[in-house]
């Protein structure tokens, strides 16, 4: 079974500047900012806490305007437009009064699928990812890691080719973290739809990307852009290949760089 719209678009940020006004002050978060993901691949943005990575994703969803800049989707200007991507948080978004089935059948019924067939192709899709024991449960009494399947499945099933994942591991473990990413990258290489990834966690950028993007402390602009030269899939313990400790270290230099120059200005 696929997932409902095929592969993926490709995303364009130019020149993008975004401040906001606190009484008569007007503090900026990005400056200047230009990045791309081409159609089918994974991009990561890392950078430092309130650098402007979630004011990002808020614009390139439309919820906010850029001071100044543009956002393309397969070069057709989209600035300002809402229901375009498709976007999971760092918390499960999932309706509490729905059983783990339902969730996903309201995500295929939003997407146009008739509601019998939804139903139908939520145990299916369930049952691909495991989780089919549970269908019948309601969220809260999932662990945190099987929430984050179904929000993610959630995101897979609306008929957008570019997916925003805001920090989604941030609160599980190590060892759930590591499994999500796992499980991620198999949904993702089968479906190869656009991914515009945030995380904190350098290693987890090095495991699940094609490039890097660095941004600096706000007001943030990119630092550099790095292709990850690891083949995929992903080996298991591709963290242990030297040139993954290089090119942590390299994002670590940068990113330290990165704040002391805003600290100096």
């Amino acid at each position: 079974m696929s997932a409902p719209n095929g592969k993926g678009s490709t995303l364009e940020l130019t020149g993008i500047f975004k401040a906001y006004r606190r009484g008569k002050e007007r503090f900026p978060v990005l400056n200047d900012v230009s990045l791309k993901v081409q159609a089918g691949e994974f991009v990561s943005l890392i950078g430092p806490s309130g650098s402007g990575k979630s004011t990002l994703f808020r614009l390139i969803g439309g919820v906010e305007l850029p001071d100044q800049g543009k956002i393309r989707i397969d070069g057709s200007e989209v600035t300002g437009q809402s229901g375009l991507i498709s976007y999971m948080p760092q918390q499960a978004a999932l309706f509490p009064w729905l059983t783990v089935a339902d969730n996903i059948s309201f995500a295929l019924i939003a997407a146009g699928t008739e509601k019998k067939a939804a139903k139908e192709q939520a145990v299916q899709w369930l049952e691909r990812i495991g989780m089919k024991s549970v269908s019948k449960e309601y969220p809260h009494v999932l662990s945190g890691g099987m929430q984050q399947r179904v929000s993610f499945l959630r995101a897979l099933l609306m008929k957008r080719n570019v997916m925003c994942l805001d920090e989604p591991f941030a609160a599980l473990d190590a060892l759930t973290r590591s499994d999500m990413q796992r499980w991620l990258l198999e949904l993702w290489e089968a479906d190869m739809r656009s991914v515009l990834f945030v995380t904190h966690s350098i290693e987890e950028a090095l495991v699940l990307s094609d490039r890097i993007y660095v941004l600096s402390s706000a007001p943030a602009t990119v630092l550099r852009e790095l292709v990850v030269p690891f083949e995929r899939p992903r080996r298991s313990n591709v963290w242990t290949d030297p040139a993954f400790v290089e090119m942590k270290q390299e994002i670590l230099d940068l990113l330290e760089a990165g704040k002391a120059e805003r600290t100096r200005m």
